[in-house]
């Protein structure tokens, strides 16, 4: 299978969530996401020299321009919960190529950050 559009009503909701920057009440991260994106991040940012701390809140505005692109393409993710539509799909980062995963939750309006960082792997599970 090869990745597919994401639905537009799926992006216009995620970023909705994102637009908000409202982490810890509409946007939710694992830990593991966390981790790594502030690892990634704070190397992406040193690479350009700057030395301040990556903020997560840096990287919803790459993700919506991502989402908010004329065909933005990624594939469906199966997550065991919490219940909701998942995507993930590659987006650029200041220039570097980061992996993203989030769940949409049922509500619509609630999301979860799986990934947001440097990609482990060469192409999605689609591929």
């Amino acid at each position: 299978m090869a990745q597919q559009e994401i639905p537009k009503a799926w992006c216009k909701s995620v970023c909705a969530s994102l637009a908000t920057e409202a982490t810890g009440r509409l946007i939710e991260w694992t830990a593991d996401a966390v981790r790594r994106y502030e690892a990634d991040a704070a190397a992406v940012k040193l690479c350009a020299g700057e030395t301040d701390a990556a903020w997560q809140y840096e990287i919803y505005q790459p993700i919506r321009d991502f989402l908010a692109s004329p065909r933005p393409l990624g594939c469906p993710v199966t997550m065991e919960r919490p219940a909701g539509e998942s995507y993930e799909f590659y987006f650029t980062f200041r220039g570097t190529t980061f992996y993203g995963k989030i769940l949409l939750r049922g509500d619509q309006k609630r999301v979860v950050i799986y990934s947001a960082h440097r990609p482990l792997k060469e192409k999605l599970s689609c591929e």
